[in-house]
């Protein structure tokens, strides 16, 4: 039996977690209004290419501005890839909700579904939007520089998800042509 303060800890880790996937999703839509990062939430991006984020979230930039010997250069360029960040996690969180919306769309209409599948979805789309909320937290704190390998490994699997469900979505129509008789 686990004691009092072990049940609180717990519950307390569980409710970060889930405040975070929460943050993760509203990214998503946009920053609260209190924010001083102006995002341009209204303009549709297509998807940033792979290597976006890791460049994004790499120290080479910086280590090159501080060779300027600039306080200035080097305050305005922390501040510009700031808000570059913030807008990849909020392009790459939109992106993987509207994967997950399309995927909820094509899967009500299946009628073979994986329940194991299925669950593996909604377990990558929970730790996806807990990576993009912890990313827009750290981000909007500390700066985008030390969470490259965190960066990396949300975009690689955010292009994951998408793959499975592009994957998914080709099967369905497949098997939608095969039972109506088309060959």
């Amino acid at each position: 039996m686990i004691g009092v303060p072990t049940a609180l800890l717990i519950g307390f880790l569980l409710l970060l977690l889930l405040l975070l996937a929460a943050r993760g999703m509203a990214a998503a839509r946009d920053l609260p209004s209190g924010s001083d990062t102006p995002l341009l939430d209204a303009l549709e991006f297509a998807p940033c290419p792979p290597e976006f984020a890791s460049r994004i979230f790499s120290p080479e930039d910086s280590k090159f501005v501080s060779t300027t010997k600039s306080p200035q250069l080097a305050k305005l360029f922390r501040s510009e890839r700031k808000i570059v960040a913030l807008l990849w996690v909020q392009q790459t969180s939109t992106a993987i909700q509207r994967t997950m919306r399309e995927h909820v769309q094509i899967a009500r209409a299946s009628e073979d579904l994986e329940f194991a599948t299925e669950v593996k979805l909604l377990l990558l789309y929970a730790e996806l939007m807990l990576i993009c909320g912890v990313l827009f937290v750290a981000i909007q704190s500390a700066g985008p520089l030390w969470l490259r390998g965190l960066a990396i490994y949300a975009d690689a699997h955010s292009q994951r998800l998408a793959q499975v469900e592009q994957s998914f979505k080709a099967a369905t129509a497949a098997r939608e042509l095969h039972g109506a008789g088309v060959s």
